[in-house]
This record gives structure tokens, C-alpha cells and sequence, in this order.
């Protein structure tokens, strides 16, 4: 096909959505895996709207090609990755208007993950890996982040679901929160809205 063939140089974020869909490939699978370096970057220094849609993609792309990436031996190596990003992409939180730098990504992650595996729930075992221990102001500002998105838009987390009606939890999360932003103005005021959104405050 026309984008299989293009250089690599003009590949664009369309080129690589169609490329990693998951039901309907613009390759073959031994096309297509040409193809997984260049996307796997394009993930990794971009949040905005084309990488994450190829993020959402190429990992429900893994799903559907698990077998054929097992005989190769990069199946698990790509968990690594996504694992790996993840963990990059939660290790601050830093708002950029009313949300967090790089939670589009993040969202893509969990939510394709649990899609892809829906009994080992991949993206709730990264949720309690990297975030569950409540030991940073960024573990648990992700955690209510994440709790809110799961309440009023992605509703597939059984992890997020047991958050609910956690009072020790709730009450910690409002503890490191609030001791963090009380100097902080405009962090005060975030965090008054999400923290009622998520019945905490």
C-alpha cells in the first residue's frame, strides 16, 4: 500500500494510526513491525492528540498481534516500554492549564491496557506498580486524576472502582494534597474542584 512505502522521514501521525489499527492494518503484521521504532518514538515526546491516538492504537495493535509478537520475543519487551513511559510520564505533576503535562498519553496507556487484557487488567496493575504506594504528592495527585477520569468518563477500572468508598485512602490523598497546594494559590483552587468532583472534599 502507498503508506507502507513512503520513506520513514514522511511518515506523518495519520500514516502511523493506519498503519497500527487494530482491525483493519494499512500492512500485513510483517509490515507493520517495520514500522513499531518509529511509533514507539513518536509516543515518547508527544502528548498532543496524533501520538496519542497512535499510542491507543498500536497497543490495542499488540493485543491482536500477541502470538506473532511472542514468537518473535518483543511481546514483553513492548509491556517494558509502556510500562517504562508510563512511569516517566507520572513521575511529576506539573499543570499545563486544568490539566496535568502528559496525562493524555497516560489515560491512553491505562485505558488500552485494560482493553487489551481484560482479565490480567495490564493498566490497573501499572496504576497500583507505579502510583499505589501514596508515598509522593505526584503518586497521589495522579491517583485522584485518575479516580475522577474513572468516575465521569472511563468507568473500566476496578482498581480506580475500589478508590471510591476508601476513606483511609480518601483521607490521605486529601491530607498530602492539601499540604502541597495551601501554598499555592492556583493549585488551591484545582484542587477544590477536583477533589469535590471525586467526593473527597
Amino acid at each position: 500500500m502507498a503508506i507502507i512505502s513512503k520513506s520513514d522521514a514522511d511518515l506523518t501521525d495519520t500514516d502511523l494510526i493506519c498503519i497500527f489499527q487494530s482491525y483493519l492494518p494499512a500492512g500485513e503484521y510483517c509490515e507493520s513491525i517495520y514500522f513499531l521504532p518509529i511509533a514507539l518514538e513518536r509516543i515518547c515526546n508527544d502528548d498532543g492528540d496524533g501520538a496519542v491516538t497512535i499510542c491507543d492504537n498500536l497497543l490495542r495493535w499488540i493485543g491482536q498481534q500477541k502470538e506473532k509478537l511472542e514468537a518473535d520475543g518483543i511481546y514483553d519487551e513492548l509491556l517494558s516500554f509502556f510500562d517504562h513511559t508510563f512511569a516517566e510520564l507520572t513521575s511529576t505533576f506539573i499543570l499545563a492549564g486544568n490539566y496535568p503535562e502528559n496525562c493524555n498519553r497516560a489515560i491512553s496507556i491505562i485505558e488500552a491496557l485494560n482493553a487489551i487484557s481484560p482479565a490480567m487488567a495490564l493498566g490497573d496493575q501499572l496504576l497500583q506498580r507505579h502510583l499505589g504506594k501514596l508515598e509522593t504528592y505526584e503518586q497521589v495527585a495522579w491517583q485522584v486524576f485518575f479516580l475522577e477520569h474513572h468516575l465521569y468518563v472511563y468507568h473500566e477500572s476496578a482498581y480506580l472502582q475500589g478508590l471510591v468508598d476508601n476513606k483511609t485512602w480518601q483521607q490521605k490523598a486529601y491530607d498530602n494534597i492539601i499540604a502541597v497546594a495551601l501554598n499555592d494559590e492556583g493549585l488551591l483552587s484545582f484542587w477544590n474542584k477536583h477533589l469535590n468532583s471525586c467526593g473527597i472534599w
